[in-house]
C-alpha cells in the first residue's frame, strides 16, 4: 500500500480456478461462480497488503499481512492453507518486533522452500535508526529464525517494495523505491550479491517471467490526464524485458480508470492477464469506480477492461496481489472497505474460491 494512501479496508483473498485454457490462445475467459467468503483474519485491528504464494510441491498456500492492532505498531502475520485437507492454521504473528514492520513478500522456489520477505523500520530508541530487509523461509513444519539480508543505517521514509520472480532454477527478488530497482537472486537456500540501482520511466509493482525467460512487468507511471489534481495520480503500464532492455511502457489503463494496485499473471495455459484497482477518487476526473479491473494479451491484442470485481454499495478497493498456483489456478487476494466520508473502512481478512467456466 502507497505510504500517503493508508486507508483501513477489508482484505480479501480469492481464489480464481482456471479451467481449459491454451497458452496465449485467442479463446476467453467465462464468467466466474464464487463460493462464500471465509474470513480469514477476523482480528481488531487493521488488515492490509496481503501476500501470497503456492508451494510447487504440494499445493499447499501461504497467505501474510500486514496487521496493526495486534501490538504498538505494524506487525507481518498470516495463515497456511493445507490443499490436501483444505483446512486454514490459526492466524500466527511471523515477525513480532517493537518497530515496525511492513510490505511482506511471499515465494517458494522449485524445491518447494518458502521465503517470507518485509521490511523492519526502527528508531534510535529501539537500537536504530535503522531499516533492514528480514527474511525467513519454511521448510513445511515452521519457520526458520530471522535473518537480516540487508542493512542501512538509517530510518526510511517507506518500505521497500519486493517482487519475487521466478527465473530458470532461481528466484531473483526485485527491491524497488520509486522509478529505481535493484535486484539479488536466491538460489538453494543461498542469497546472492545485490545488484547496483536501475532508474526507469516508471515504477515497478509487479515482474513476472515467461517460459523462454522473457520478463514481464505491470507498473505506474505518468497519468494520461495533466489537468487539475490528476497529475497526483498514476497510470497502469505494461512492459517487457528481453535480456538487454526494457520495452516502451503501455499505459492500458488510460482515460479508463487510474491505478491504485496493479499486478499480472500467466493462467495454466499461458495467456497473460493484466490487473489493475481503481480507488473511485472524487479529486481524479478519469477514476471509473472502485474495483479491479483486467485486460488479457490475445490475438495479438489486450482486450478492453473489464471489471473482475462483483461490485457492492459504497465498495472501496484498494491494494491486491495475484498469482499462479501448482496447476496454473490464479489466486486473486484484494483489500477492500466501506466508502465513508471519503475515508476506507472495514478490517478483515477473507477468502473465496471460484470457478472460471469456458
Amino acid at each position: 500500500m502507497h505510504p500517503w494512501q493508508r486507508n483501513s479496508v477489508i482484505l480479501l483473498v480469492t481464489v480464481i480456478l482456471v479451467t481449459g485454457l491454451a497458452w496465449l490462445a485467442p479463446a476467453s475467459a467465462g464468467p466466474l461462480a464464487w463460493n462464500p467468503a471465509l474470513n480469514l483474519s477476523d482480528l481488531a485491528g487493521r488488515s492490509w497488503a496481503a501476500t501470497m504464494a503456492a508451494s510447487p510441491l504440494n499445493g499447499d498456500l501461504l497467505v501474510a499481512w500486514e496487521e496493526y492492532g495486534l501490538a504498538a505498531q505494524e506487525e507481518i502475520v498470516g495463515r497456511l492453507w493445507h490443499r490436501r485437507t483444505g483446512v486454514w492454521t490459526p492466524v500466527q504473528n511471523w515477525s513480532q518486533f517493537d518497530g515496525r514492520d511492513g510490505s511482506p513478500a511471499l515465494f517458494f522456489d522449485r524445491d518447494g522452500r518458502g521465503v517470507l520477505l518485509w521490511t523492519r523500520l526502527y528508531t534510535e530508541a529501539q537500537g536504530g535508526p535503522g531499516t533492514d530487509l528480514i527474511w525467513r523461509s519454511w521448510a513445511g513444519a515452521g519457520w526458520s529464525d530471522e535473518s537480516v539480508l540487508m542493512h542501512r543505517d538509517f530510518y526510511l521514509p517507506g518500505t521497500y517494495n519486493l517482487i519475487p520472480v521466478q527465473a530458470g532454477g532461481a528466484v531473483l527478488l526485485f527491491i524497488t523505491r520509486g522509478t529505481g530497482y535493484m535486484t539479488i537472486s536466491f538460489q538453494d537456500g543461498v542469497w546472492g550479491e545485490p545488484s547496483g540501482w536501475t532508474f526507469l520511466d516508471v515504477s515497478l509493482g509487479q515482474v513476472i517471467a515467461d517460459p523462454v525467460g522473457i520478463l514481464h512487468a505491470a507498473a505506474y507511471g505518468e497519468n494520461s490526464s495533466q489537468a487539475g489534481l490528476d497529475p497526483y495520480f498514476r497510470d497502469a503500464y505494461y512492459l517487457s524485458y528481453d535480456g538487454a532492455n526494457w520495452s516502451v511502457p503501455v499505459n492500458l489503463s488510460y482515460t479508463d480508470g487510474v491505478a491504485y494496485s496493479v499486478d499480472l499473471a500467466f493462467d495454466g495455459q499461458g495467456r497473460l492477464h493484466f490487473f489493475w484497482s481503481d480507488p473511485d477518487s472524487p479529486y481524479s476526473s478519469e477514476s471509473l469506480r472502485s474495483a479491479i479491473w483486467e485486460r488479457v494479451w490475445q490475438e495479438g491484442a489486450w482486450t478492453p477492461n473489464a471489471e473482475v470485481t462483483v461490485y457492492n454499495t459504497d465498495q472501496a478497493i484498494n491494494t491486491f496481489s495475484l498469482g499462479a498456483g501448482v496447476s496454473g489456478t490464479l489466486h486473486l487476494a484484494w483489500s477492500e472497505g466501506l466508502l465513508v466520508a471519503g475515508a476506507h473502512t472495514g478490517l478483515d481478512v477473507y477468502y473465496q474460491a471460484g470457478d472460471v467456466h469456458t
